[in-house]
């Protein structure tokens, strides 16, 4: 094992010690984030994130959030803030990453349809996709959905990744989403990044987590920050930039009880 790998690998063990013992074993989180301050338990959760274009972050959710400072944005958390572009067409087709015409995903998908019909419930999409990656873990990168199908594997972008292509196979718009979800563990709040898919109702792109976070921790909230709107041969690069342009660095809760 390389240097960097090793390292990684010691963060990684360092950080998923700190989390509940079921969370920990599964694997699911990539990275921590900072967080500072307290919100009012009667109030709607107000984040302050520090990111690298505040402005540009606003922008794409404009009725959530606003700049407060060229690298500080304020982002009211009452209701899920969705990020634009928000026409559900985009995401209907198959797709370099999301290829539900492969084999493998196809095989799924007469699977969930077996079990639950052709018109599946989100919650009963979420909890096929889980069950359809048994092994946890944070070994892969960034696969694409007939490479989960096979292997079974990944952590919460494969779960992401899949449920996405689940969704649109059962003729859902789907996209994958990636952010960072705010939760207590311990009775403390806590902030990770994470990755989830989000399926449109009919009115609004609702987030969907296939992985057991939700069971896991207490009170979780999802605060997106960037769509996978690149889903072809180079998604990579595309998510790189993205995620350079709006991760969030720390974040700070406003408003103490």
């Amino acid at each position: 094992m390389g240097s960097s790998r090793a390292a990684r690998a010691l963060r990684a063990l360092a950080f998923l010690a700190a989390l509940p013992t079921a969370a920990a074993a599964e694997g699911l989180y990539l990275h921590s984030v900072p967080i500072a301050g307290a919100a009012a338990p009667d109030r709607p959760l107000l984040v302050r994130a520090f990111v690298a274009d505040a402005p540009a972050l606003a922008a794409r959710m404009p009725d959530a959030a606003r700049p407060v400072a060229p690298d500080q944005v304020e982002i009211g958390l009452a209701t899920y803030p969705e990020l634009e572009p928000r026409a559900p067409e985009l995401y209907r087709a198959a797709s370099f990453v999301i290829d539900f015409d492969e084999p493998a995903v196809r095989a799924l998908r007469e699977g969930l349809a077996a079990r639950y019909g052709d018109s599946p419930s989100l919650d009963e999409l979420r909890a096929f996709a889980g069950d359809s990656i048994p092994r946890k873990s944070m070994d892969r990168g960034f696969d694409l959905a007939s490479r989960v199908a096979r292997s079974g594997a990944g952590d919460c972008t494969e779960h992401a990744v899949l449920l996405t292509a689940l969704a649109r196979a059962a003729g859902r718009p789907a996209r994958v989403v990636l952010g960072v979800l705010i939760a207590r563990i311990g009775g403390e709040r806590r902030a990770f990044g994470h990755a989830w898919a989000e399926i449109h109702d009919g009115g609004h792109w609702v987030p969907v987590d296939a992985t057991p976070i939700a069971h896991e921790v207490e009170g979780p909230v999802y605060l997106p920050l960037s769509v996978l709107e690149d889903e072809g041969p180079g998604y990579a690069v595309g998510l790189g930039r993205r995620i350079q342009r709006g991760w969030v660095r720390r974040i700070e809760l406003e408003g103490a009880p």
